[in-house]
């Protein structure tokens, strides 16, 4: 079957999608010259929009048939259409169309909801409770919730509703359905009096959880001061302890500290609770002797609480940052022994054994293999594999480190482990060594968790029919809706690796290249761990793109810069928007501070400047590459320091390389104390891997010259992971400009 491309805005989009479809053969999709029915659908969408709901009516009514691919598009707006003009019967009638739709329609939620809502006006509540309990674990659970909570009223069943109303109002008391929830209970409260549901003691204790976790400590502390006047107990004990967290938040470390010392619980957990809140007032305060004593105490009292653990990971972090290693260490060591069931004890026993390993090398071996036998699904596999393979190397068993950075290179293709395990590789002594049984059979005997991503870019029939719709509407006009139906079909259709694409295609047409980037990284979240060889050029340039390419290069080349740190800097800053402001005010794709731009805008010989001119591409990359250069002779080309200077400030990297006689670049990298700062430094490195390897020649030439081809067979069944990705974490870094996220 062969279709006519529109000469029109979708040109491109319909080329694109016929290179998908190339790739298993199908045939290429494409919209066809608008039709009656497409103007129709448009017109009523609009005339919707515009509140002209009888216009709207009557041009949508006989579309729905004429336009079987789009259906529910002129379905949902019909509905929309009765439903403000109070014709609950259309409107029912309409949005249960939509639910028809194949592949799901992006109104589906929306549909459901507003279908139970016009029942409800029917008088037929029945029908919108059977309705919304049959596509229940398909919708929002506070919409739901909440929809739920209207029928049970409407049907006349008032304590049910009560009880719907409470799950929206004590679970997710952050989003906008618990204001009306809210107003609900208080309603029903009145009614029912004696019979209505008393919300149990969890629940109330998890909303104002919720509350803190969202920053609204005002609500929070109202909604802990009402629980210590009505639950008993251990609950009650909760609610008083956690009053001390809300000054903690509110960064009242005195206050926090004065209440919690002088507060006294009976339940076990609730005391270990607030021993651990009196660690973190003691840091915040700078009282090292105190944080100690809490840290005792707990151990004393609470030795298996996981609130001792949360302690010892505190109030290590002070002393890390100082480099007292003969304080945080055992603190470190407590952690890991004492917590090794639990997952999270693995940083403890990974900042252990690397302080051990920069002291003493030769610990380096037994730990590093004793970390992979106790985390194999840890952060640090990676990086213990690198490092063993950098002891076997020293040793000059190379068989063994040909082996660990294979197994590296293979298992995590896009961590920042892998771009230097593969340059090891690239040694002659290494490539050419006989594997070593003996590193074989180690990694053999590690139970690995097989999460290895192989992906089929081979669209099924529902994506083809997605990009298909996708292209009828913005051929159709409706580009903005062509975005949503791909989002949604990101998240819905199972091949998000395909449908994020052609998305992050359209919102780069629209010059939103950031968004596109974050599409790529939201729908595919385990993109990173794709094999590089096994997703098409066009997917790894839609993770990595270079939407500003030429100034880019060109002022790269004008500092000496390699262009693709360059770019893989401004990735990770700001995901290629322009617009970008930081919460420390830098502005921009490389995030500079207005008054570092104006030092620089003199430096380069700009006649004048605004700190507006940083929101230009191509003054921001002017300006940021020169910085980029002071940096780099700053620190003697240097570029793992220059990326940390960049992120927490030079001071802080000055004080770092201090801290031991680092051997290699990873060394250093590995000693940054921040972890926004050490994932930043990583990130940009493996971003810059990729953009070489895709921008500086073609994918195949790339794989072609991989040295690990030959070994990859040797070691990977069953023993095959997935990359550790870096976090986002809350660090407290500040340089010359905001530091950057760790976004992957």
């Amino acid at each position: 079957m062969k279709h006519q491309c529109s000469v029109r805005n979708t040109l491109a989009l319909c080329a694109r999608v016929a290179a998908i479809a190339a790739l298993s053969n199908v045939p290429p999709l494409c919209a066809q010259p608008r039709t009656e029915p497409d103007t129709a659908l448009m017109r009523g969408v609009e005339q919707v929009r515009a509140k002209s709901y009888a216009a709207g009516i009557a041009t949508l009514r006989p579309v729905g048939d004429r336009l079987p691919l789009l259906s529910d598009y002129a379905s949902y707006h019909l509905g929309v259409a009765y439903r403000e003009t109070e014709n609950w019967s259309g409107a029912a009638e309409a949005f249960s169309a939509v639910l028809h739709q194949t592949p799901v329609s992006p109104f589906y939620v929306n549909a459901v909801i507003s279908a139970a809502g016009a029942y409800n006006h029917l008088n037929r509540a029945r029908e919108a409770i059977t309705l919304l309990k049959l596509h229940y674990q398909r919708l929002p659970q506070a919409r739901v919730e909440a929809a739920l909570g209207d029928a049970f009223l409407a049907a006349g069943d008032p304590v049910s509703a009560a009880v719907a109303y409470q799950k929206v109002y004590y679970s997710w008391p952050n989003t906008e359905e618990a204001g009306d929830a809210a107003a609900a209970l208080a309603k029903l409260r009145m009614t029912l009096g004696d019979k209505f549901p008393p919300p149990m003691s969890q629940a109330i204790l998890a909303r104002a959880k919720a509350l803190l976790d969202g920053r609204r400590t005002f609500e929070a502390r109202k909604d802990l001061l009402a629980a210590v006047e009505r639950l008993g107990g251990t609950e009650r004990d909760v609610a008083r302890v956690r009053l001390g967290s809300v000054d903690l938040q509110e960064k009242k470390y005195g206050a926090a500290d004065s209440y919690l010392r002088r507060l006294t619980v009976t339940h076990g957990e609730a005391d270990a609770e607030r021993m651990y809140h009196l660690v973190v007032a003691a840091r915040r305060l700078d009282r090292d002797e105190a944080m100690l004593k809490w840290v005792k105490e707990l151990e004393r009292q609470y030795p298996d609480s996981p609130w001792r653990m949360e302690a010892l990971i505190s109030a290590s972090y002070p002393f890390l940052s100082r480099n007292e290693a003969q304080q945080f260490e055992p603190l470190y060591a407590a952690c890991a022994e004492a917590f090794a069931a639990n997952p999270q004890s693995a940083l403890c026993h990974w900042k252990w054994l690397w302080s051990r390993y920069l002291s003493s090398p030769p610990s380096g071996e037994h730990n590093f293999k004793e970390h992979v036998r106790r985390y194999p699904d840890g952060e640090k596999v990676p990086a213990s594999l690198y490092f063993l393979g950098r002891i076997a190397e020293n040793a000059r068993d190379y068989g063994a480190a040909r082996v660990y950075y294979s197994f590296v290179e293979y298992n995590f293709p896009n961590h920042f482990y892998a771009t230097v395990a593969r340059e090891r590789l690239q040694q002659a002594q290494v490539s050419g060594a006989v594997v070593s049984t003996a590193a074989q059979e180690f990694l053999a005997g590690v139970r690995f968790p097989a999460k290895r991503v192989t992906v089929s870019f081979e669209p099924s029939a529902t994506t083809v029919k997605r990009l298909e719709r996708a292209v009828r509407l913005v051929d159709i006009g409706l580009g903005e809706m062509a975005e949503s139906e791909l989002r949604f079909g990101a998240k819905q259709d199972g091949q998000p690796q395909i449908v994020a694409v052609e998305l992050a295609k359209l919102l780069d047409r629209r010059g939103a290249h950031d968004e596109a980037l974050r599409a790529v990284k939201a729908y595919v979240p385990n993109y990173l761990h794709f094999p590089w060889g096994e997703a098409p050029t066009t997917f790894w340039r839609s993770a990595f793109p270079m939407p500003y390419r030429e100034p880019l290069e060109r002022y790269a080349r004008q500092k000496s810069l390699d262009p693709y740190v360059v770019a893989g800097l401004i990735r990770q800053e700001s995901e290629f928007n322009p617009k970008a402001v930081s919460v420390a005010k830098a502005y921009g794709l490389t995030q500079v501070l207005p008054s570092t731009g104006r030092q620089l805008s003199r430096q380069s010989g700009m006649k004048m400047f605004t700190p507006r001119m940083l929101f230009e591409p191509e003054t921001n990359i002017r300006l940021g590459t020169l910085f980029m250069r002071q940096l780099l002779d700053s620190w003697r080309g240097k570029w793992e320091e220059v990326l940390a200077s960049y992120n927490a400030g030079p001071n802080r990297v000055k004080r770092w390389i201090t801290w031991a006689s680092f051997r290699e670049p990873a060394e250093f990298i590995e000693t940054i104390p921040i972890n926004e700062t050490r994932d930043y430094v990583q990130i940009v490195l493996r971003n810059a891997d990729v953009y070489r390897k895709l921008y500086a020649g073609t994918v195949a030439d790339v794989l072609a010259a991989a040295p690990v081809a030959v070994v990859k067979p040797v070691m990977l069944k069953p023993a095959i992971v997935k990359p550790a990705v870096a976090k986002k974490r809350s660090g407290k870094a500040r340089g010359m400009k905001l530091s950057a996220r760790a976004r992957k």
